[in-house]
């Protein structure tokens, strides 16, 4: 498509006191707060973990050490996905824009758009955090649900039966990080840090984090999870209003930049067109599952 003077004809007329266009505010950047954020030279990342020793075992006198072996596990790659957008501009339109909206207030807007696109791929991994599919990683497996280990035991980071947010299910995503251990079955340390969540849970999630009682209590109990460093974090990109998180001070939830955003314009030879573009190179997804917890909601 390109943009002509018919299809913008208010454009030429003089005497509009503003032309409404790209005027709104913008939130502060909200994905990067929630993933490591890379960047890559290659045609694809891979993490391989690798599985350590288990706890001292009984040796008894002059019997020999047992020994065992390290033990690698499943390659996990990250890939890119190619995202662009692009106008055009007659020569004829650029000339009689009395306003300055095509060209320089366009090519703005294009930045809104690969802004918005980041948020998306950066949210990515949560919103497919119970997709079994999600490409990339482990074969069946989500990021939050069951996971076996290296060594063969199985873990799990989601309830048994998913529930909305609320005081005691927020307890038991803390009691969960008390227990969890690592490929080896020896217990692992992860601090919880934050609770992300949409704007459908936002009082619900600050009336638990916050009050100093037991909230909708009248017995002056103490609110310990006040007390835990949890912080919210409200989050408009998720695509499920009731799904909530909880992420930890270590997490291997990451976002990559193969390409940052790139922008480039040129003019068509042939017609005077002008010619602009917004392309970039990026993908998302995780490693280890143990630093974040998570439910689907009720």
């Amino acid at each position: 498509m390109t943009m002509v003077r018919g299809a913008f004809s208010n454009l030429l007329a003089p005497g509009y006191r503003k032309i409404v266009f790209e005027t709104y505010k913008e939130r502060k950047m909200e994905g990067q707060l929630i993933t490591n954020f890379n960047s890559s030279k290659r045609a694809y990342e891979e993490d391989f973990p690798i599985a350590g020793f288990g706890t001292l075992q009984t040796k008894p006198e002059g019997a020999s050490v047992n020994y065992q072996d390290a033990v690698q596990g499943t390659v996990k790659r990250y890939t890119w996905t190619t995202y662009a957008l692009g106008f055009r501009i007659t020569q004829e339109m650029m000339e009689d824009d009395l306003y300055g909206i095509m060209g320089g207030r366009m090519s703005k807007a294009l930045g809104r758009s690969a802004r918005n696109n980041q948020e998306i791929v950066a949210h990515a991994p949560y919103n497919n955090a119970f997709n079994t599919a999600f490409p990339g990683f482990v074969a069946g497996e989500a990021l939050l649900g069951d996971h076996v280990t290296i060594r063969g035991a199985t873990q799990r980071n989601r309830p048994a039966l998913d529930a909305d947010f609320d005081l005691i299910p927020l307890q038991a995503a803390l009691e969960h990080f008390h227990q969890l251990n690592d490929e080896s079955g020896i217990p692992a340390v992860f601090i919880p840090r934050k609770v992300i969540y949409s704007i459908n849970d936002h009082w619900i999630v600050n009336q638990v984090l916050k009050s100093q009682f037991l909230p909708g209590g009248n017995m002056n109990d103490i609110n310990q999870v006040a007390q835990e460093g949890l912080t919210p974090h409200l989050s408009h990109y998720m695509t499920d209003a009731d799904a909530w998180y909880i992420l930890c001070d270590q997490h291997d939830i990451n976002y990559w930049d193969r390409r940052a955003a790139t922008f480039t314009n040129s003019d068509d030879f042939h017609t005077g067109d002008a010619l602009f573009k917004l392309t970039r190179r990026n993908g998302s997804g995780w490693g280890d599952w143990r630093g974040v917890y998570g439910s689907q909601g009720a």
